[in-house]
């Protein structure tokens, strides 16, 4: 026969006669009879699987449970055990009274947790469903989670435990559970906040805008380079007026092209009080320039002097201010 194929018929006839030797077992003078009931922290049966008693000693004594998650084990009296399920660990201890031919039932979870409620909602106030949710424990795993359609979702946690919980693209908050003792304990927590589905909707419109922006933009760049093509083809009509909110006057100023020694453009001999300057048909100096940059010179019959540059691109108005409180006393 194969090895193989014989150790597993073996292996399943001892487990056989370890069941039957459950239903057989008997408390004695210095044993207590435990018939605990195994739970999962969703309250379904821890089905099938071995229990381990660890006492103070570190002695260990174990047993299996059967499809509903009872066990029956003798342990010796006097003593205090954890128990181990696989690889959890609940390190509430069962007392087992010094009290020979005793037996007593209790059940106990397969480990200590905290049951986590989380309640999700968007901020029209409507449940997310389907929305997965992230649990970051403290050791660095991460448990998988899913809400219902009513936006709602449990999560076991080791109560021991520091932990951080979030969607796919928000941090919904980092919780601190003290340790006072308990097997389990229950926390609710409500979220109000944009779903996942709602974010990457938002992304792609953004993105959708974005292309549409950059699209526009290049067609109003486009336009703009061939207006500003054909503005430098045309003249710009420039006008040179005097501006002064308190309505000084330092009488009539003429306007040279370039320098002092420049062409005489005209002569201001209003003063505004705005920059917006005088309409078109009250302007004193207006002539044409085609696109470059040229410098001017201003003066007053009072002696006062103004001189600046200026920049042409090519069609359209230019307005240049010459303003009263910036003019300069020229001296002899």
């Amino acid at each position: 026969m194969n090895i193989n194929i014989r150790f597993i018929l073996i292996f399943l006839l001892c487990m056989s006669q370890s069941l039957r030797s459950q239903e057989e077992l008997s408390p004695t003078a210095n044993k207590s009879l435990l018939i605990l009931e195994v739970l999962n922290p969703d309250d379904s049966p821890f089905s099938n699987k071995l229990v381990q008693f660890i006492d103070e000693k570190r002695e260990i004594f174990q047993s299996k449970t059967n499809e509903k998650g009872f066990l029956k084990i003798l342990l010796p009296i006097g003593n205090r055990y954890y128990t181990k399920c696989n690889s959890l660990v609940n390190e509430r201890t069962i007392a087992i009274q010094n009290v020979g031919y005793s037996t007593f039932s209790t059940s106990r979870y397969t480990h200590r947790f905290t049951e986590f409620a989380l309640k999700y909602l968007n901020f029209q106030n409507q449940p997310v469903k389907g929305e997965k949710i992230f649990t970051i424990l403290s050791s660095g795993d991460t448990l998988n989670n899913q809400t219902n359609q009513n936006g709602e979702v449990k999560i076991y946690i080791p109560i021991k435990d520091t932990f951080e919980v979030q969607t796919k693209y928000h941090l919904i908050k980092r919780f601190e559970i003290p340790d006072k003792g308990y097997e389990s304990l229950k926390l609710e927590y409500q979220y109000r906040g944009q779903s996942s589905i709602e974010f990457e909707l938002e992304e792609e419109q953004n993105k959708l805008a974005e292309i549409k922006y950059k699209r526009d933009k290049l067609t109003r760049d486009s336009i703009k380079r061939y207006e500003d093509s054909v503005a430098t083809t045309q003249p710009t009509k420039v006008i040179f007026f005097a501006s002064d909110r308190d309505f000084k006057h330092l009488g009539e100023i003429s306007v040279f092209d370039g320098s002092e020694k420049g062409e005489l453009l005209g002569t201001v001999n209003s003063v505004w009080s705005c920059h917006s300057g005088p309409p078109v048909k009250d302007a004193e100096v207006i002539f044409k320039k085609m696109k470059g940059v040229y410098t001017y010179y201003a003066k007053s019959t009072q002696g006062y002097v103004w001189e600046g540059t200026y920049n042409i691109n090519g069609g359209g108005w230019k307005r240049i201010i010459l303003e009263i409180s910036k003019g300069k006393k020229e001296f002899p």
